[in-house]
């Protein structure tokens, strides 16, 4: 707990000196203070830019480097553009997010906050880290069906424990960091509607980082209309001894009419066991083809396929079709990895419910 106050403090603590930094960028002469308006764009650029005196070591040995330099400035580039299109408070969520995620890479590409040189690794670890940065930047506010989606983050690393470091060994493999990365998406508007689907997708971590367990959430916006969004999860968690990682994905998806989670009456309006059973033949038809491609020896258990073919959280709602889940683990040993079956809507018209919400009734 103390590692991870002392995480929060420094994070706080930048925040604080970004905020003093644009203050003293409105001193005037003869000592008096010219009041500074922030706006989106400028608390996010403060932020963004860990190339000033509020950037300390870290921030010097980032803009310093030919190579990451541009990096960091295309972050930079991205992350103002984004605030273009949010208010003041969803921009400062976004820059308070930045500032957690730069504490977060130096801490988990294994680089101190003194000035010390950065070796090659730690240089290609921030190289990369950058770049899908960047990619991250690109949605960090996106417009789609009528809606403002702002992606909403928790960025937190600490040193793999000392002990745990050395019951591996020290191995090349061996992580440098526990890391938190989850990111869900908030919808801009205050009806009791949004900020039920607000509620809904809120992810928190499943661990602290004391338990030596990292862990990854991240999403993509399915389908979004005035009448219902759909998004995807994909869910990962690795403890720092384990072999592999746990993977996962989930879907939620919220009837914007009333705020409330998808229902299966949403969906279908013939009886349950007539399109549960007509689901479970219709996906088990297409894994038989995906496993026959793969290893015509695997079993398809049909148990499994009907548990989870039927389950809400693993139908994704898209334009076309409605696309069945199959997560790891789900229908199979882990190996196996997960499947996904598309249904296009006309396939069902016969089950569907006449008054479900867009895309379904079209």
């Amino acid at each position: 707990m103390a590692c991870a106050m002392s995480y929060r403090n420094r994070v706080i603590g930048t925040a604080l000196i970004l905020t003093m930094a644009l203050a003293a960028c409105g001193e005037r002469g003869g000592g008096k203070k010219a009041e500074v308006e922030a706006t989106p764009t400028s608390v996010v650029e403060a932020a963004a830019d860990p190339c000033g005196s509020v950037g300390g070591a870290f921030g010097e040995a980032l803009c310093g480097d030919p190579d990451l330099s541009p990096l960091v400035g295309e972050v930079k580039s991205r992350l103002v553009e984004a605030a273009g299109a949010i208010p003041l408070d969803a921009a400062r969520q976004l820059a308070n997010g930045q500032a957690e995620w730069l504490q977060a890479t130096r801490v988990s590409c294994g680089i101190g906050e003194g000035k010390i040189p950065l070796t090659a690794e730690q240089e290609g670890c921030l190289a990369g880290a950058l770049r899908r940065r960047a990619e991250q930047a690109s949605s960090a506010v996106t417009q789609k069906g009528g809606y403002t989606f702002q992606a909403v983050e928790l960025n937190r690393a600490q040193p793999i424990a000392a002990e745990v470091a050395a019951e591996l060994g020290g191995g090349e493999y061996a992580p440098v960091a526990i890391t938190q990365e989850i990111r869900f998406p908030r919808l801009q508007g205050d009806s009791p509607q949004i900020r039920r689907f607000n509620e809904l997708m809120t992810q928190r971590p499943q661990y602290v980082l004391t338990d030596q367990t990292s862990e990854f959430v991240d999403y993509r916006i399915a389908y979004a209309g005035p009448e219902l969004i759909s998004v995807r999860f994909t869910t990962m968690d690795m403890t720092a001894s384990a072999a592999r990682p746990n993977n996962g994905e989930k879907v939620v998806t919220v009837v914007m009419s009333t705020g409330e989670p998808l229902k299966e009456e949403d969906v279908f309006s013939a009886p349950p066991a007539r399109w549960k059973a007509w689901l479970a033949q219709r996906v088990s038809r297409d894994l038989r083809r995906q496993f026959n491609a793969m290893d015509p020896g695997i079993e398809l258990r049909a148990p499994e396929v009907l548990d989870t073919a039927t389950k809400t959280k693993n139908w994704l709602i898209t334009e076309e079709a409605l696309v069945v889940l199959f997560p790891p683990e789900s229908i199979g040993p882990h190996a196996l990895g997960n499947f996904e079956v598309k249904i296009p809507w006309s396939e069902m018209k016969a089950l569907l419910n006449p008054n479900a919400p867009a895309p379904i009734k079209a």
